[in-house]
């Protein structure tokens, strides 16, 4: 009989020894049409858009005037249009800022399309397999695949692979998915490997902090024209004004997200996530000050008036 713990981290083992799927809860999905898409997000976000092609998936951030993070986004070229996973319950919040953005010399549409999409993550040594292929798409590439009789878009992500599934199709890719071997990942086993694998997810990526602090380098250009938050993040990296970064600590028991982490007393920055890992025991991520983001580096958590040690540890966590 499973311990309570066990249930708790259902598809924990699977993610790391065999295949593992989570199903995204409120997933969103924007599409953009009209005469020139690319170019109208391509003045909304970080990235090149313009490099992004058919086959190719490209990761991109919706930022505040002043650089913060409003959305992270997934693109894919479609037929009419392109295609914008947002982060978890931000479609209808996304459709709405952007038709706000939209000028009459734009002549584009930006629609919540979220009802018709669910969204999978497939994760684990084993995942090419559950998912019927030799080998899971690079990270940014996209694959088509059918599964349970549904054709669907596969991508990429680091060392998972996000499905794109018709939402009436999303059941029977969940069934085909345990029918090949594959365990469906409970939400706390789904933040433990994220936290072990060090992946910013929602606590992370809001109006708190720049993609800069948040680890999300690889999404900026600073060759490409204006956008929203260009001049800061520019500012940034071109005066190394990076002045906090996201982080790993090794904790030797539970604190709460929001704790503030000290040095002598000094605050230096916030904790964002906290994890109990079966193999590596309280772990957190947290973003922190620089020079005190390095690793091996002594903190405190403050908690109620009392400390908490924690050393800082490099992302990710080397061995998860």
């Amino acid at each position: 009989m499973q311990t309570a713990e066990q249930q708790q981290l259902q598809g924990y083992e699977a993610a790391r020894q065999g295949a593992a799927f989570w199903r995204v809860p409120d997933p969103g999905t924007v599409v953009v049409r009209g005469q020139d898409p690319q170019g109208f997000i391509q003045r909304q976000t970080t990235n090149d858009v313009q490099q992004l092609a058919p086959g190719r998936s490209q990761v991109t951030v919706l930022t505040s005037a002043t650089a913060r993070i409003l959305d992270v986004w997934r693109l894919f070229v479609e037929p009419d249009g392109i295609g914008i996973v947002t982060l978890p319950g931000r479609g209808a919040l996304t459709a709405r800022y952007l038709q706000g953005r939209i000028f009459f010399m734009d002549k584009v549409t930006a629609t919540n399309e979220s009802a018709a999409w669910a969204q999978i993550e497939l994760a684990g040594p084993d995942a090419a397999r559950a998912l019927g292929l030799d080998a899971l798409p690079a990270p940014d590439q996209i694959a088509e695949v059918t599964l349970g009789g549904v054709t669907m878009r596969a991508t990429g992500q680091g060392a998972t692979c996000l499905l794109l599934v018709p939402a009436d199709g999303a059941d029977s890719v969940v069934a085909a998915l345990a029918e090949h071997g594959a365990v469906e990942l409970s939400a706390a086993a789904r933040d433990v490997v994220r936290v072990e694998d060090g992946v910013p997810g929602l606590h992370e990526l809001t109006e708190d902090f720049t993609p800069l602090e948040a680890r999300l380098d690889d999404t900026i250009s600073l060759s490409k024209g204006c956008y929203t938050g260009q001049e800061v993040l520019a500012r940034q990296v071109n005066y190394d004004k990076i002045t906090r970064r996201l982080t790993g600590l090794r904790l030797p028991a539970e604190v709460p997200v929001g704790a503030a982490v000290a040095v002598e007393g000094r605050t230096v920055g916030e904790v964002t996530s906290v994890v109990r890992s079966p193999k590596l025991g309280w772990l957190a991520l947290a973003v922190i000050k620089r020079p005190h983001h390095e690793p091996d580096t002594t903190l405190a958590v403050q908690i109620d008036g009392s400390t908490l040690p924690a050393t800082t540890a490099a992302l990710p966590f080397a061995d998860r």
